[in-house]
């Protein structure tokens, strides 16, 4: 065998797939694309004063950009930098972290989103998603953190029949309390976002459990109208949500609101 010859073809390949991955990336223009109202809602941007949009996503960690946090811009433009690597270990991980973005990116250029995400694909077949239930348990005045309901979100199987729906997983949003806080500093800290929100994802028969065999509140479950394609975008942001962390607040920004903010996801025109 000719190794000289196959080692020049081996450099010349990986040659080409580093120049293809540099003509993806540069393909995008990362100006406009920063602006879409999509990419917004998938970092969770809003309108600030002191700079142009300020993320409500409260810990570094879910941002590539030093400055993510408040330049949809360069966020943008350091996702690009790690999903299109030269280097794929770094392409492959940045994929798997943040498929949303990855599946978005790909949309806008025209091509199909592959992933190879063995993580993500084993958590896809155990939720085996059709269809997405707003649930709302109705307020329960013993618990400050209940006084105003709560909100959240049943994953409906494709074979989930009436009878199985206990056993159905439910995304739930929710603040995450020092255990030794007394209820009159548990709603203080949460009017003022002292403590940190974080999705869930866990059985449903624990929330029903909870809400309605043991704290006796009636359960309301509205059926939303998303097809499995836009089941499949909250799906995928949920997962990248693994790594973000709010701050909670009982009043605005709490368990309603991030739940609203994760089903925009589902359709550009929400």
């Amino acid at each position: 065998m000719n190794y000289s010859v196959l080692s020049k073809a081996l450099l010349t390949g990986c040659g080409l797939c580093a120049s293809s991955l540099a003509f993806s990336a540069n393909s995008l223009n990362v100006e406009q694309l920063a602006q879409d109202p999509y990419w917004l809602k998938l970092g969770h941007y809003l309108p600030a004063t002191l700079s142009s949009h300020k993320s409500t996503v409260d810990n570094d960690e879910f941002y590539l950009a030093q400055d993510g946090y408040r330049s949809p811009q360069s966020e943008l433009q350091a996702t690009i930098d790690a999903l299109y690597n030269a280097d794929t270990s770094i392409a492959e991980q940045t994929r798997c972290q943040y498929p949303a973005r990855y599946t978005w990116l790909q949309n806008q250029k025209g091509e199909q989103a592959d992933l190879n995400c063995p993580e993500l694909e084993t958590w896809r077949e155990v939720l085996d998603p059709e269809g997405l239930t707003l649930v709302f348990p109705t307020a329960f005045m013993n618990n400050p953190s209940s006084m105003f309901g709560h909100t959240l979100l049943r994953i409906d199987a494709k074979d989930q029949t009436r009878h199985k729906e206990l056993v159905a997983f439910a995304i739930n949003f929710a603040a995450e309390p020092e255990t030794d806080d007394n209820a009159a500093l548990y709603a203080l800290k949460g009017l003022i976002g002292s403590y940190p929100g974080r999705f869930t994802v866990m059985p449903y028969y624990r929330k029903v459990r909870e809400y309605n065999d043991i704290e006796s509140r009636d359960i309301w479950e509205y059926r939303l109208k998303l097809n499995e394609a836009e089941v499949e975008r909250v799906l995928l942001h949920l997962w990248e949500m693994q790594r973000a962390e709010f701050d909670y607040y009982f009043a605005d920004e709490n368990c309603s609101y991030q739940l609203l903010a994760l089903l925009e996801l589902a359709r550009d025109d929400l």
